[in-house]
Order: C-alpha cells, then structure tokens, then sequence
C-alpha cells in the first residue's frame, strides 16, 4: 500500500504540467494564447515549484512525511480545479502558482516517507515505484486528456482529474501510518560512512549540490523538450492531437518500468553518478532524433518514447535514491529541496526561452539542439569522476559465511 501512496502521490504534484503540454493546442485555441504564453505559464508553475521547495523540504522535515502528503495531494486538487474555470492567461497563471507548491514539494514529503519507513535494500526498488508516479501523469495526461478534451472539452478533462486527486487526498489520510518516532541523525548508510570528507564541507553537501548542478542541467534540457514535445508533433511532422498525445503516453508507459529499473540498478549494480552519466548520454541521441524529424522522417517519433523515458525520465529516480541515502532521516526533506531546486529551476527557465524562440524562427530546431548540449554536459559532470565520487557506491556487504 505505501508505494502505491507514494506513487499517486508523485502523479499528483507533477500533473499539472503536463496539463499545460497536452493540452497546449485547445488551451491557445480557447484562450488566445502564444507558443511564448504557453511556455511563461508553465514556468510560473515550475518557479514556485522551485523556490517554495526551499521552504517546503525543511517543513516536511518538520511535520512530518504523512501530514505533508496529504498536503501535496490535496493542493495538487485545488490547483487543478482552479485551471478548470480559467477564463483567461491570468487566471491560469493563478492556477499555475497553486499547482507549483506540489510540484516542489512532491519529492521532499515521499523521499521523507522512504527515508523514515523503508528499510536499506529495498529503497531503491520503492523510489523508482514512486518516481514512476511522474511517468504515470505523462502516461495518463497523454492516453486521457485528449479524448476527454476532443468527447467534450479541456475543462472536463482537467476537473476530472481535480476531483480524483481530492478523493486519492482523503484515502492517503485515512490509510498512510502516522510518523514514526524520530530516528538519528546521523546517516546510516555505508555510502555516506564510507566516502571521505572534503575540507570545509562535509561529503553529503558536495554531493548534494553536484545532484543540484546535474538537476539543472537535465531540467533545462528536459522542461525545453516535455513541454514542446506535442505541439511540435503536430505543427512540424503533421501528427494529429490524439497521436501526439499516444507517443506522449508511450513515453510515461515506458517510463515508469525504466524508473523502477534503475532505481533498483543503482542500489545494488552500479555507482549512482555513472548511472545518471549513461542516462544522460542517451538523452542526448534523443535531443538529436528529435532535431532530424521532419514529415517525411516521422518514423522517429515512433521510436522517441524508449528514448525519451531512458534518457529524459529516468534520472530522477537515481537522483532521489542517491538523496535518501546520503543524507539523514532528519535531513531528507531539505536535501530534497535543494536538488528539487535545481531541477525545477531548470525547468523554469527552459519553456519561456524554447517558447520564444519557437515563435521567432517558427523552428523547433535550434531547441532540441540545446537542449542536446544540454544533457551532454549533465552527462559530463556525471561521468567525469574522482576517486572520492567512485566511493558512492558501495556493493552490500556479504552475509555471515559468504
């Protein structure tokens, strides 16, 4: 039952911004809005996203895990219904606002919850699960929301969801345990004993901010590419609506099974910062497939979704799992915050820039090319190691009589 909360509770703080991807062309339809409005509005989203995780990571260390999940699931529902009844690009700027408390919020309340009930050995198997949520809402905003939008229209798709995720909100606090006792301080993990300390700082707080830097890269690269991604299908390879939004689902179809994969892969096979170096890699071969579409080479759309779900997706879960368990259960919310920081951050500044361009060359061209750049220096940072770096993975230790 936990990974399941876990899981729905992911889908709900991140879904909102898929909204605004899968629903791009009614919303500009409905609402006269640019390609640029578009991007500024899930940035608002992302933004607050950003910077209330600062504020939000210490409170859920001071709440509590199952106090501030109800709060996520709960937020997530009240901003959704506020974009239902947007007349306009204020008011669902209003809604995006709303809707960014969860989205930076998500990560530090469910990493909180592993941290503190989820024993060593089986995070890495329950953070993919739960970061697999993300992957659902792409899966479930790209397979739904356009057949409701086209059966009726955008508002009923989103008050649909608005509604279940006040019911998930109801349930999550009826069935999540409460906090247990407050545990130690000090990390237990033999990654964070192990690894040598750097001089004037301690080695979770290099680490910690080197997954921030990474997070930023790979949120630029990835808000540029998830939230275009639809509408360049449509408007530069000819797909129709409903189409883009099935290679959008495939896309978090995939992902959520790529997500657990490496979550468990990076507990218990290889170093987490080598890991995220690979998966960056083959984001980069996407960024480039994407560049190479046109109408007559549409058939690499069809193969984007394992691309996108390896190389665009899948790093959070490392990236999370390496949070949980470098730091403390009384540190876990903070930490989270700070990455969530620079992944949001990033997603922030990516979609106004890639939407302006967009509507100044009338080219998607140049952005997917970026953002290639992009994820290649994720995959540099990553990879380029030290031998202290090479020390954050540590294969468990062997049972008596091994």
């Amino acid at each position: 039952m936990l990974p399941l909360t876990l899981l729905v509770t992911m889908t709900a703080s991140a879904y909102q911004i898929f909204v605004f991807a899968v629903l791009a062309s009614p919303l500009i339809d409905d609402l006269d809005l640019s390609r640029t409005q578009i991007g500024v509005v899930g940035s608002i989203n992302t933004a607050v996203g950003a910077t209330t995780a600062l504020l939000t990571g210490p409170l859920t260390d001071r709440i509590g895990a199952r106090r501030s999940v109800v709060l996520v699931l709960a937020i997530s529902a009240v901003g959704m219904a506020a974009m239902g009844v947007a007349p306009n690009v204020w008011w669902l700027g209003v809604a995006a606002v709303i809707g960014g408390i969860p989205q930076g919020w998500g990560n530090p309340a469910t990493n909180a919850v592993i941290s503190s009930r989820v024993p060593a050995g089986r995070r890495g198997s329950v953070t993919g699960i739960k970061q697999s949520g993300v992957t659902l809402g792409v899966f479930l905003s790209g397979a739904t929301m356009p057949i409701i939008a086209s059966t009726w229209n955008w508002r009923v798709s989103v008050w649909f969801y608005a509604a279940l995720f006040a019911l998930i909100a109801i349930v999550a606090h009826a069935t999540l345990d409460r906090d247990p006792a407050a545990a130690a301080t000090a990390p237990t993990d033999r990654r964070s004993i192990d690894a040598p300390a750097v001089p004037g700082r301690t080695s979770v707080d290099r680490r910690i901010v080197r997954l921030a830097a990474y997070a930023l890269l790979m949120g630029t690269a990835g808000g540029a590419v998830g939230r275009f991604f639809p509408l360049f299908a449509e408007e530069s390879v000819g797909f129709s609506l409903e189409t883009a939004g099935l290679l959008t689902a495939l896309a978090g179809l995939l992902g959520m099974g790529v997500r657990v994969l490496v979550g468990r892969w990076a507990e218990t096979w290889i170093a987490p910062t080598r890991l995220l170096g690979l998966l960056s890699a083959v984001g980069v071969v996407y960024c480039l497939s994407l560049a190479a579409a046109t109408p007559s080479t549409s058939w690499l759309l069809w193969i984007s979704p394992p691309l996108s779900a390896i190389g665009i997706a899948a790093w959070n879960a490392v990236a999370m799992l390496a949070v949980i368990t470098f730091v403390a259960v009384s540190q876990a919310g903070r930490a989270s915050g700070v990455v969530m920081l620079g992944f949001l951050g990033g997603l922030t500044i990516s979609a106004p820039i890639a939407g302006v361009v967009v509507d100044q060359t009338g080219d998607y061209r140049p952005v997917w090319l970026i953002a290639a750049a992009l994820a290649a220096a994720a995959a540099a940072l990553m990879l380029v190691t030290t031998p202290s770096d090479d020390a954050e993975h540590v294969h468990p230790e062997p049972t008596v009589g091994t």
